[in-house]
């Protein structure tokens, strides 16, 4: 292999690894409300209502999410143990799971939508990184003048929208609401990790948990 072929491998390993990062999945939270009729309440003791008829992604999303709330320093509850129907809950089951856990709040999260849209990557120029300083200065000077160019292409970015309200059991009012979205997840799994994290920092930074 030549030095050329080296440097073009290598600026290219760099750019994929880029890539790479820049394509993890993330999770935003655009749009959030704070009910300012309710007096600041920090929750101690939280129920995690996943809605959803699948019994694994419930349970998933509902474990994951309380231990995420957990790393944020407050007591959760997957709502799963108490009501393990994956069918429409009545009211009287959902106010005896949460009165008889001694829960001050209950989440509630529901999917929102799945979006697609399609992205334009537009063309660039990467200079190839010389590795041979010990072949002389034009060596160094050449090397310095060799490019890589990449045509623009499209790319498609595929968005979860989830919502997350959060209710007091005192009141029965909605103190907070907010909508979060996850970009290009590889799985179920990321957007649930990603997500549930994303939530629980933005509730600890609210300071509605300890």
């Amino acid at each position: 292999m030549t030095k050329l072929q080296v440097g073009r491998l290598l600026i290219f390993l760099i750019a994929a690894s880029t890539l790479a990062a820049c394509n993890k999945s993330k999770t935003s939270i655009p749009l959030s409300w704070r009910n300012p009729a309710v007096e600041q309440t920090v929750f101690k003791k939280l129920l995690v209502i996943g809605i959803g008829e699948n019994d694994g992604a419930r349970r998933l999303f509902e474990d994951t999410f309380a231990e995420a709330l957990a790393q944020q320093g407050t007591s959760a509850q997957a709502s799963w143990g108490l009501l393990p129907q994956s069918t429409r809950l009545t009211e009287g089951q959902i106010r005896g799971a949460v009165e008889g856990g001694g829960f001050d709040g209950v989440l509630i999260s529901r999917l929102l939508g799945v979006d697609q849209n399609e992205e334009y990557v537009p063309p660039s120029s990467y200079t190839v990184p010389t590795t041979h300083y010990g072949y002389g200065y034009y060596g160094y000077y050449g090397a310095s003048y060799t490019t890589v160019h990449e045509p623009g292409y499209f790319k498609t970015n595929t968005t979860f929208r989830m919502e997350t309200n959060l209710y007091s059991v005192a009141s029965s009012d909605l103190v907070w609401s907010g909508q979060s979205a996850t970009l290009n997840p590889d799985s179920l799994a990321e957007v649930i990790d990603s997500m549930t994290a994303a939530v629980a920092k933005k509730l600890k930074e609210e300071k509605l948990i300890p």
